[in-house]
């Protein structure tokens, strides 16, 4: 109800559409308000241009997020600085609006927030999308976030938290729509200055980080990783970044340790009660056979134990033993077939797989041949074996029939991430010892 208030969309339509038609609709109805004309997406490109910088990632079309390369290993004692709604907070600041950016006014060309960039912003006029959005950020961050923790009830600090988990998805994507062909007031120099400044915010935080002795040892995005600071070193960080780039910055998370697996976006996080956060880890995806799941929360279970620095050692032959344990009950088929089995659902009928045959298809058809009826969006459970195919559906698998080696491979590609955390390699585990 109060998304649908605040977007003027109707609930219907609020449940269907995607958040750009919230914003769509947000932004048109405070033009037809002020008695603005709309632009069209053209005459927005035809003023305002293209993105000047190239993007990394394949398909986009302009430089996104910094992320730190880490440095693998085991960080004891790591606080976690969080930028509260960097982008949209950034949107507020640097009056950030398709109608400022680049605006015809002549004095303000020389008003560049990135030297760099050939995007000035007008300073004499307030954006429209730098108003709505920096008052829908300081309504989140400034009310109902705090609510969240003050309310006098656990039933008015979850409402609460529902509401200003509702803002974040919608501030978050005001951004972003803006560097959207699809969006109508589509204009990328607003959304490649957002993430430039983004950068340039998370890049000034960490040089100042290292000036005051503190030791960054992450960053992504909207975060920073800091190693073991003092309270008056982390508190003068903070007070920095809030008085000279007018973003709020707070303590969002205290790990107990963080394993760091040297990858980009990929670490695990153990929190003094002992929960653990897993950012990107192979061992939670999808289609991986529940020996792999369970083997990977198993070592999860034994890093947890981690008080300090001293149990390091201790935890690295713990995780040894338990990774050979299992790797050996695969050699003997001790492990039972409801744990490998692998489980993928036909995308399409069975006659249109007329090239390649991927393994649950190959298992499909032998079900198939046997009278079962088979069809797309029925789920194939099969295992992997020594047979001629490579794979049986489980309902005709014999457990002596199992390939042991390619579960060991799935062992490897759910673990080797945390492995590396650990200073480990999966190989140096096997080759230890010969398993049989």
């Amino acid at each position: 109800m109060l998304l649908a208030r605040i977007t003027k969309t109707p609930i219907d339509d609020l449940t269907r559409a995607q958040v750009s038609s919230w914003i769509r609709n947000m932004l048109y109805y405070e033009h037809r308000r002020r008695g603005w004309l709309i632009p069209e997406k053209e005459d927005i490109i035809a003023s305002k241009g293209q993105a000047a910088t190239r993007a990394i990632i394949k398909g986009k079309k302009y430089l996104g997020a910094i992320v730190l390369d880490p440095v693998p290993g085991i960080y004891p004692n790591v606080y976690v600085l969080d930028f509260a709604s960097l982008y949209p907070s950034i949107i507020k600041k640097w009056n950030l609006s398709y109608e400022t950016i680049k605006c015809p006014d002549e004095t303000q060309v020389n008003n560049k927030p990135i030297p760099d960039l050939p995007h000035w912003v007008c300073s004499n006029k307030k954006g429209l999308t730098s108003l709505i959005i920096g008052l829908l950020r300081d309504m989140r961050v400034y009310i109902y976030k705090k609510l969240t923790k003050t309310a006098s009830t656990k039933q008015l600090r979850d409402f609460y938290n529902v509401i200003q988990s509702a803002l974040k998805v919608l501030i978050n994507a005001s951004y972003g729509v803006f560097g959207a062909e699809i969006f109508p007031l589509y204009c990328p120099p607003l959304a490649e200055l957002t993430t430039a400044l983004g950068r340039y915010a998370i890049s000034i935080a960490i040089t100042k980080a290292i000036e005051f002795g503190l030791v960054p040892i992450y960053g992504d995005t909207d975060s920073l990783f800091i190693w073991n600071p003092s309270e008056d070193k982390l508190k003068k960080l903070i007070e920095w970044v809030e008085d000279n780039l007018g973003i709020d910055i707070d303590v969002d998370k205290v790990y107990k340790f963080v394993a760091m697996s040297g990858r980009k976006k990929n670490y695990l996080g153990v929190l003094p009660e002992g929960a653990i956060d897993i950012k990107g880890m192979v061992g939670k995806k999808r289609n991986t056979p529940d020996i792999a799941k369970q083997v990977f929360h198993e070592v999860l279970k034994i890093i947890s134990s981690i008080e300090d620095i001293r149990d390091v050692d201790r935890v690295i032959e713990d995780v040894r033993s338990k990774i050979r344990e299992y790797c050996l009950k695969l050699k003997k088929h001790e492990v039972p077939l409801n744990l490998l089995t692998i489980k993928v659902t036909l995308s399409k009928p069975l006659e249109e797989y007329t090239k390649n045959k991927p393994q649950h298809v190959k298992a499909a058809i032998q079900l198939r041949q046997l009278g079962v009826n088979i069809g797309q969006g029925d789920i194939i459970s099969f295992v992997k074996t020594r047979t001629r195919d490579g794979v049986k559906p489980v309902q005709l698998a014999r457990i002596d029939e199992i390939d042991a080696d390619k579960y060991i491979d799935y062992l490897k590609t759910s673990l080797e991430q945390v492995l590396d955390s650990l200073g480990l390699s999966f190989e140096s585990i096997l080759g230890a010892t010969k398993i049989i």
